[in-house]
């Protein structure tokens, strides 16, 4: 039997989620990918509120991590990551329902708002459910257009996946590097002025952000490992190794694999005090960790503060700089460039410009 006119959505639904299915294919952002998601989905269900999940199946429990939130007034629609590090749920039973049928969504009422969550992606393959919670009971034509969106935002992102992770860890490549530390720089920039400024200058309700840091990672002895074990179990190191990478850092921290051994590390806003503390922790994580056959496997960081004023290639040099201090220094250990330089156990190079540097620094400190 033909659906009827009424339950089919207004022509300017349809055409708004057209317009979002072509905003995704033109995003590049990761972030913005998630938002333009929950976005489009939002208004076509005329939606109040919205939770974006990560899904996680780890036998024989399923849960959820929240990637961010869609809060809408009926005029605008407002967006907020999950900036801390994500925390894994159990699955609400309205998700559970959803997640248990192929590209499947689900609905029921609370008070005088509907409920209706979706899986986006196939039959144990979904990686993401979304909710929605609005005023209106949408109508099965509503779902499974918005469905059908929702498989779209999936594309977009195996795309995006392809063009921008390792393919073994999955962990950012070396090429998504300098857009990404285009805008770690920009962000380190505003929050040196926002620090500069005056006290009484400053807005009431302006937030002073913390500085941005960089840290390059390596594998101790990783050749020996490959050597002893086989090219399989250093493979095995390193997706262990990117796992414990995630488990450590913050949704928003980028994390990447340069190459081999070598990861990269970009911190925003992480005050002074506090960033030795969280690279020592990764690299004690590391440590502690059981790894098939190898048993235990080390690794050495070396981190600097992001200045403004300095090239990707200068500041991956100090952060490279820094490394090399920790693998000459007997391994296994954090160090930091800055405190090296200050404490006379490291001299800068004086390429590039950095020779009055130096003859400032000595200055002040010698």
């Amino acid at each position: 039997m033909p659906t009827s006119s009424a339950a089919l959505p207004a022509p300017s639904q349809v055409l708004q989620l057209l317009a979002g299915a072509e905003a995704l294919s033109r995003e590049r952002d990761l972030r913005t990918l998630f938002r333009l998601g929950a976005e489009y989905a939002m208004r076509f269900l005329d939606g109040r509120f919205g939770l974006f999940f990560q899904v996680r199946f780890t036998p024989p429990e399923l849960t959820v991590g929240l990637l961010g939130c869609c809060v809408s007034d009926g005029a605008d629609t407002h967006w907020d990551d999950v900036a801390e590090a994500q925390s894994w749920l159990p699955v609400d039973p309205l998700l559970a329902v959803c997640l248990h049928a192929d590209h499947g969504h689900a609905i029921e009422q609370s008070g005088d708002i509907w409920r209706v969550a979706f899986a986006v992606g196939a039959l144990g393959d979904a990686r993401w459910a979304l909710e929605i919670q609005t005023p209106r009971k949408p109508s099965k034509t509503d779902g499974e257009a918005l469905s059908l969106f929702l498989r779209c935002f999936e594309n977009v992102h195996r795309q995006w996946e392809y063009a921008n992770l390792d393919t073994l860890t999955r962990l950012l490549n070396r090429k998504t590097f300098d857009d990404d530390f285009d805008r770690l720089i920009a962000a380190a920039e505003l929050a040196e002025q926002a620090r500069q400024l005056p006290q009484d200058r400053r807005d009431p309700g302006l937030k002073i952000t913390q500085p941005c840091w960089l840290a390059v990672v390596d594998i101790d002895h990783f050749k020996h490992i490959n050597d002893t074990y086989g090219h399989l179990f250093g493979d095995e190191v390193l997706l262990r190794l990117a796992d414990l990478m995630r488990q450590s850092f913050r949704n928003h921290d980028k994390l990447f694999r340069f190459g081999g051994e070598e990861f990269v590390i970009m911190l925003r806003n992480v005050s002074e005090d506090h960033v030795q503390p969280i690279f020592d922790r990764f690299r004690m994580a590391v440590d502690r960790n059981d790894f098939p056959r190898v048993g235990h496997v080390a690794c050495s960081i070396g981190f600097t503060r992001i200045d403004p004023r300095f090239s990707p290639a200068e500041l991956l040099g100090r952060a490279d700089e820094a490394l090399y201090f920790s693998k000459e220094h007997g391994r296994n250990q954090v160090n930091g460039f800055d405190t090296l330089i200050m404490s006379g156990q490291l001299r800068l190079s004086t390429p590039a410009g950095q020779a009055q540097i130096q003859s400032d620094v000595d200055e002040i400190f010698l």
